[in-house]
């Protein structure tokens, strides 16, 4: 019987380790990688409709940089948080960095303004990395 008990246990926390998608409502905030398809420019004056992807990038302490977020603020639903400081493609335990779209309001900004997580890094440092807002409809991936 206690065999049946530990196996039982064994599988039940094993399963907690996989990673699911999940699909809601709400307000989806990245700082980091970012890709926008939108017809208006970045910046504070500047909200419209468009779509967003949020692609964080994997955390390496050596590079002085922060770690990349996303936030996740559902209409129905408790609020989330992913932190690139918690996946290690690069280790082989087959963590699968989680990335999100959205298409909604949006509001982008092509730079980190000042948080760290877009440089001093040259590959991060290009148009792609940012910070983004986007109220409406939300699709992340391995959340």
């Amino acid at each position: 019987m206690a065999f049946k008990f530990v196996i039982a246990s064994a599988l039940l926390a094993s399963s907690a380790l996989v990673s699911a998608d999940w699909s809601g409502t709400g307000v989806l905030q990245c700082y980091g990688h970012v890709s926008v398809d939108a017809d208006f420019g970045e910046g504070a004056n500047n909200e419209g409709t468009g779509k967003v992807t949020c692609t964080p990038r994997e955390w390496d302490s050596a590079t002085g940089l922060g770690p990349e977020a996303m936030f996740f603020a559902p209409v129905n639903g408790a609020e989330f948080e992913i932190w690139a400081w918690d996946y290690h493609p690069s280790w082989g335990f087959g963590d699968v960095m989680p990335t999100a779209t959205c298409s909604g309001a949006v509001w982008y900004k092509t730079e980190d303004m000042g948080a760290g997580f877009c440089t001093p890094n040259k590959e991060k440092n290009w148009s792609g990395c940012g910070i983004i807002h986007c109220n409406g409809d939300i699709y992340c991936n391995d959340c």
